[in-house]
């Protein structure tokens, strides 16, 4: 009977994570989910939702190289490896400028780098815009 029960449970876990993910991101900031959206967009190559979550050209850091992501373009020099973890605000005093990412991994070719990440944001219609990502100093 409990290994019924646990593979109940494990069940309801695996098909109630979405759900459960979905109303978490609905109570966040506009800010934080915002970063969300983009990272998951671009992420998955949901160009449209990347467009729609950035700006035209976003600047992307990664250690000492610049490089550029540009949805509209469906151009990527870079790409977000999946998952990612842990999103704060940023601030600047009241305004928000910001939010840090406490593990994300970005691929160039086949050199993949991982760690604490800055995604810079721009207020844009009453909602906000990604315009730079920057993961390890340069």
């Amino acid at each position: 009977m409990n290994l019924r029960w646990g593979a109940l449970m494990a069940l309801a876990a695996v098909v109630l994570s979405p759900a459960a993910a979905a109303a978490q991101q609905a109570n966040a900031p506009a800010h934080i989910a915002a970063v969300h959206r983009f990272l998951l967009a671009w992420g998955h190559e949901r160009w449209e939702e990347l467009q729609a979550a950035a700006a035209d050209t976003v600047t992307v850091r990664l250690g000492d190289k610049v490089l550029t992501l540009e949805p509209a373009a469906r151009k990527a020099d870079v790409r977000v490896v999946l998952p990612f973890r842990g999103l704060s605000t940023v601030r600047a005093g009241a305004e928000i400028k910001g939010v840090t990412v406490d593990e994300l991994a970005l691929r160039m070719g086949e050199q993949e780098t991982r760690g604490p990440a800055t995604v810079t944001l721009q207020q844009h219609e009453g909602g906000y815009r990604v315009t730079a990502v920057s993961l390890g100093a340069p």
